[in-house]
């Protein structure tokens, strides 16, 4: 899910000082990088197929150590990072923006403009594959259900989730989330730069105390009503307090807010986790501290700075969105050339292939798709009315 690029920080020249933007966030676009890798490991390992003649064979894991094995089923926490990483870019990228209605529409149209293209592009590759797989090639299809223009349309408006229809595809369904969760951090950023008198009134950043009033309420209560609920799920209240602590993150490190409102937010969810305990919430605990802890250290711009990890980061969106339809090909015309009885070596030799192709086919996505609307969003943004 990368749904922005990642901002730019510059090294502050001493530890806890408010960091000024120059460079890019290389450890976030790392942390973005393993994310959506771990996220394509997991639906490439959970969803292999089982022989045939033994429906409860797996014939990859019987190669695989347990541990392998327990590491692969676990990989989906990417989702959690990704959250809060989309928390801390949009508080980041929100901190010189003056919302007035018009911007409102601008800030989402332009994130619409850079996210839907490979996105249609992907619901057009799943919606293809589940009416041709079966019919053509014998294969089943990625997803269970009938091919509806509805489907599809619901698809195409992010409104999957909310209007009840199955999923053409995996992942996706944390873009719609993305898209309802843009909506509100730039109006709440507005209602926060008008609640309170701002630090400078030339700058249009709200104060600490206007941005708490606007946004702690909603993550409280996503923490402690919205998220128990399976029925919320649709919704992005079920995640706004991981949204949040990414965004508290940023404010801490630029100086909105004060350490200790880090540290009281911290404390609230681990408190929380110890009387209900919730994997993904600690997840998002952990990914937070992981970012004020290097933004604090002054290495948010040299931390995970390794050029296949960064590139990875960079193509993340791509590999998110096409990497499930990608691997259900591979898997199934590997297993075919193996007789559908691949031995355990095979097996995992066809799952490491739908690996390479995914990632092969999220780098032709980002190139051909989502490079181009990246830049149309940023000249929209550079020539959007004053």
């Amino acid at each position: 899910m990368a749904s922005i690029a990642a901002g730019e920080c510059q090294s502050p020249k001493r530890v806890g000082d408010p960091i000024k933007p120059a460079t890019r966030f290389v450890m976030v676009d790392g942390l973005r990088g393993l994310a959506a890798l771990g996220i394509a490991v997991y639906h490439i390992w959970r969803y292999q197929p089982a022989l045939k003649s033994d429906p409860e064979v797996f014939p990859a894991i019987e190669l695989m150590p347990d541990f392998l094995d327990f590491v692969f089923r676990k990989s989906w926490i990417g989702v959690q990072f990704l959250l809060v990483i989309s928390g801390f870019v949009i508080a980041f990228t929100l901190r010189n923006t003056w919302v007035t209605p018009r911007e409102v529409l601008s800030f989402v149209g332009r994130r619409v403009v850079r996210l839907w293209p490979p996105y249609a592009v992907t619901i057009a590759c799943a919606a293809f594959l589940l009416a041709v797989c079966e019919s053509w090639w014998g294969m089943p299809p990625p997803v269970g259900g009938s091919l509806t223009i509805s489907r599809v349309l619901s698809h195409l408006g992010f409104l999957q989730e909310i209007l009840g229809e199955a999923p053409l595809t995996a992942a996706i369904w944390t873009v719609c989330i993305e898209m309802q969760f843009y909506v509100v951090s730039v109006v709440g950023w507005g209602l926060a730069q008008r609640l309170f008198p701002r630090p400078d009134p030339q700058q249009p950043g709200p104060s600490g105390w206007g941005v708490l009033l606007v946004f702690a309420p909603l993550a409280l209560a996503s923490l402690h009503i919205w998220n128990p609920l399976e029925s919320t799920e649709p919704w992005v209240i079920h995640f706004l307090n991981a949204f949040f602590l990414g965004m508290v993150t940023w404010w801490t490190l630029d100086g909105t807010v004060s350490s200790r409102v880090f540290g009281a937010t911290v404390g609230i969810v681990a408190a929380h986790l110890a009387f209900q305990w919730k994997l993904e919430n600690a997840l998002a605990l952990t990914a937070a501290l992981s970012i004020f802890v290097a933004g604090r250290t002054n290495h948010l711009h040299d931390w995970l700075n390794w050029r296949w990890l960064q590139y990875l980061g960079r193509i993340s969106y791509s590999l998110y969105l096409i990497h499930y339809p990608v691997s259900h090909l591979v898997t199934f015309y590997g297993w075919r050339k193996c007789g559908d009885s691949p031995t355990p070596v095979q097996a995992n030799l066809i799952l490491l292939a739908c690996l390479v192709a995914s990632i092969a086919a999220g780098h032709l996505l980002y190139i051909c798709v989502e490079a181009p609307s990246g830049r149309w969003s940023a000249w929209l943004k550079n020539h959007r009315p004053g």
